[in-house]
């Protein structure tokens, strides 16, 4: 390890824009400022350019806000108020959801793990230095591969071995002040495992690892500022580390096991959402949905209770838009004979059966959850058979609910509709559903478009039964 190294900021790199081959701009600026590319030398590169010229940008004014970003507005709105804060508008959450895996809190700010893996503010989403009153930018999908694609360039253009670093600026928990990071690697380790090695005293390290991306991204942010000094680049040499091929950033996040802060306000944030779902009957926003989103949160469902263990309940996607009509048409005509014969007026029942014909036509994603009655214990006697379905049915709405909760988790209003259990026979002969399969429920799924009014609970006295 050198006991000096230079960190030199390249001086007239010009505004990026969509499409710009920052390989070349690299070049140009390393050429303006006279400096020729040595092995061993370090570029480090502002996130906010990457992003620029992959047009990673969105118009605030073309998004528009689901009930789920209004939500988080109203709480984190008084809060930022309270603390001198300027407050992110519901379209700005919203983009700030679009581009996380899951809220980990929201204060006067929104702290989000990203899609990428790093836990930050805002989803890494910034407006600094970006062309626009309601322009922002977004993190790079990948930017481990953005920064090869840069160090192979010049690798072709210089042939030196160099290495690429982008970076960002994040806050810290228990600190003030924003410092840089390391988003992006390529040719150098974000990691030094000094585990094994000795202290000056002779004693054995055991648990010192160095985070030398991030220093190294800390000390690139002292030349680049955040403000109007106009560096994105920083050359770095004179700083010795071994050229790692295939390296990636995920080496320095954490693991969620290990993590020891994440789930400190677990319980509030539980009992937030439980107080939270509704059963959403309202618009959905015209956004497709993430089949591996659903998938993972059919996962999450796998793990509630159910009798003797037996796992019985399925899922299956409705998809076919013409199956779906189909299906809908079948159950709606029993529907409409079931509700004369219970003499209601013709008035009545167009309304019920438009306004749920609509739901299940227009979700953006429809489930059929399912009992698989195969999965049952068999009885000799009529009684022991009814209850151990009953407990089936038991089962699968635990697994129902816990499905509902995941959804939740990701954003996704859902509404659990008992439909299939009026017509069991038609579904399973529209469906081609295997022969002890007994459909349950409905599931409609999608991004809220509005927020669902808080439906009146009764009062624990009306619920709680002494004897």
């Amino acid at each position: 390890m050198q006991n000096k190294i230079e960190v030199i900021g390249l001086q007239g790199v010009p505004l990026i824009k969509p499409g710009e081959d920052l390989s070349k701009v690299i070049l140009q600026a390393l050429n303006s400022n006279k400096i020729d590319l040595n092995n061993g030398d370090i570029l480090l590169i502002a996130q906010t350019i990457i992003s620029k010229s992959l047009g990673r940008l969105r118009n605030l004014k073309g998004i528009k806000p689901s009930g789920r970003a209004l939500s988080i507005f109203n709480i984190i709105a008084q809060k930022a108020r309270s603390k001198n804060i300027s407050t992110k508008t519901p379209e700005h959450i919203q983009a700030i959801l679009d581009e996380s895996k899951e809220v980990i809190k929201a204060e006067h700010v929104l702290i989000t793990e990203t899609k990428q893996g790093f836990i930050c503010a805002n989803s890494g989403i910034d407006k600094s230095n970006i062309e626009g009153e309601d322009t922002i930018s977004l993190l790079p999908e990948n930017s481990d591969l953005e920064a090869k694609k840069i160090r192979d360039a010049l690798k072709k253009a210089t042939n030196k071995e160099i290495a690429i670093i982008i970076t960002d600026s994040f806050g810290r928990p228990f600190r003030e002040g924003a410092i840089g990071v390391a988003l992006g690697i390529s040719g150098i380790h974000p990691v030094i495992d000094k585990r094994g090695a000795f202290d000056l005293f002779g004693h054995e390290l055991q648990s010192t690892i160095i985070g030398q991306a991030d220093n190294l991204a800390s000390a690139a942010q002292l030349v680049m500022g955040e403000a109007n000094e106009g560096i994105p680049i920083v050359l770095i040499r004179g700083y010795g580390f071994d050229v790692t091929e295939n390296a990636s950033i995920n080496a320095i996040l954490r693991n969620k096991d290990d993590d020891l802060f994440r789930n400190k306000n677990f319980l509030e944030n539980f009992i937030y959402l439980l107080k939270k779902r509704r059963s959403y009957k309202l618009d959905f926003i015209s956004k497709e949905i993430e089949k591996r989103i659903i998938e993972n949160c059919i996962d999450i469902a796998r793990w509630a209770p159910s009798a003797h263990n037996s796992q019985l309940w399925r899922y299956i996607f409705l998809d076919d838009p013409q199956k779906r009509l189909e299906l809908i048409e079948k159950i709606n005509e029993k529907l409409r004979n079931d509700l004369r014969n219970d003499l209601k007026n013709e008035e009545f029942i167009e309304n019920k059966i438009n306004k749920t014909r609509v739901q299940f036509l227009q979700a953006p994603c429809l489930i059929l959850s399912c009992a698989d009655t195969g999965d049952l214990e068999n009885y000799s006697d009529k009684e022991r058979s009814e209850n151990e379905f009953i407990l089936g049915v038991q089962s699968v709405s635990a697994s129902i609910m816990y499905f509902l909760l995941a959804l939740e988790v990701n954003g996704l209003a859902a509404c659990w509709y008992s439909a299939p259990l009026f017509s069991k026979e038609i579904v399973k002969k529209t469906l081609n559903l295997p022969e002890n399969f007994i459909p349950m429920a409905f599931i409609t799924i999608g991004y809220p478009l509005k927020e669902q009014k808080l439906p009146a609970r009764k009062g624990l006295s009306e619920i709680i039964f002494k004897v």
